[in-house]
């Protein structure tokens, strides 16, 4: 089991009942192995439901080691139970809170998709509970625009790897891109002639729209004439070796994180999406809004930038300069004027309103 840093699985004897009650002791049938339900359940997020590629990619990713897990040790998964997703889960100490979360809402779908199917029974998916999270509970994890600018400076030289890399970096550092916006960044989303770059949002389904300013220009156009290789690919960034193909989002995270230890920066977390956080960061202590920022971000619901509040130094300390004596004083004036309560009827409360001066109104 987990210790007692709310890593658990949180379940009560009630629950236990339920798990013993509906313990399949044979498989309820169908299936096939893990591996073609895992591919059922994908292929019907993606038609059905529209989920993005990343999205699949990452529930694929993490429901593939638990039904090696259960092939190991020599269990079927139609015939898993709450005791083998727990000692999955508990074989796995070094996961934190967030991360078990994580492969837990991906379990529930699996489940409820394979009960759905027919193939499990059901109930499993509703037991399985995770951790609790608490809104906003971390802060936004991101390097300091000082160490920022100290890697940008860092790959400004004449290697093909310093080329490329400085053009990806500073399109996650100047517009706060994820790192698959970058990848999936084509030729035909450059637009020369009226200065504009549209890098496409696969999860709000649509195409950004940004200004290409200078700076960024020039890092393309110096990778795009000295560095990308001629092949048929028409993505912007490509590996640099043969067979030419398209930079993955893990390639582009390797090296962020690499160029990242080489300049010994000690961070919370490594990698291209903390220089979104960093974007974010820089442009709130330079006076934008959060609507202004998650507009910025490609954020479609202001929740999703209100995270960034808890960074801005300022407007915190204002609010630690608030004299609560005053508040007080207000909120007790208020109270002694707020409107009497009355019963429906009250011929008190007729009276209070008769008496109500209208203004000169007859």
């Amino acid at each position: 089991m987990f210790d007692d840093q709310h890593r658990k699985l949180r379940f009560d004897p009630a629950h236990r009942a339920i798990t013993d009650a509906v313990r399949p002791v044979v498989p309820v049938g169908g299936g096939g192995s893990g591996d073609d339900a895992l591919d059922d359940l994908v292929r019907t997020l993606r038609d059905e439901r529209g989920l993005a590629a990343a999205t699949l990619l990452g529930l694929r990713r993490s429901l593939t080691p638990f039904l090696a897990w259960l092939a190991a040790g020599g269990r079927a998964w139609q015939n898993a139970t709450l005791d083998d997703v727990t000692a999955y889960l508990a074989s796995r100490p070094h996961w934190s809170r967030v991360t078990i979360s994580r492969h837990v809402q991906c379990l529930r779908s699996f489940f409820r998709h394979a009960a759905m199917r027919g193939w499990v029974r059901l109930g499993l998916a509703e037991m399985i509970d995770a951790p609790r999270l608490y809104t906003h509970e971390r802060l936004p994890q991101g390097p300091r625009w000082t160490e920022v600018q100290q890697l940008l400076d860092a790959n400004r030289g004449d290697a093909a790897t310093q080329i490329r890399n400085y053009a990806m970096l500073v399109l996650l550092a100047v517009y706060g891109f994820r790192s698959g916006e970058v990848c999936a960044l084509t030729l035909d989303d450059i637009d020369w002639e009226h200065e504009r770059i549209h890098p496409p949002r696969p999860k709000q389904r649509k195409v950004g729209q940004y200004p290409l300013v200078g700076e960024v220009a020039g890092a393309i156009v110096r990778y795009l004439r000295q560095v990308r290789p001629r092949c048929t690919s028409r993505a912007v960034f490509l590996t640099l070796r043969r067979p030419y193909r398209p930079l993955s989002a893990g390639g582009l995270s390797t090296q962020v994180r690499l160029a990242q230890l080489r300049l010994g920066q000690t961070l919370q977390r490594y990698g291209p999406h903390g220089l979104r956080h960093a974007n974010a960061t820089y442009l709130l202590g330079e006076g934008f809004t959060l609507k202004e920022i998650g507009d910025h971000l490609g954020h479609t619901m202001i929740r999703a930038t209100e995270i960034y509040a808890k960074v801005d130094v300022v407007s915190l300390r204002q609010v630690g300069d608030v004299d609560l004596a005053s508040l007080v004083a207000h909120e007790r004036h208020c109270a002694a004027r707020a409107t009497p309560f009355f019963r429906v009827g009250d011929l008190d409360a007729l009276r209070l309103v008769a008496d109500v001066p209208l203004g000169g109104v007859r």
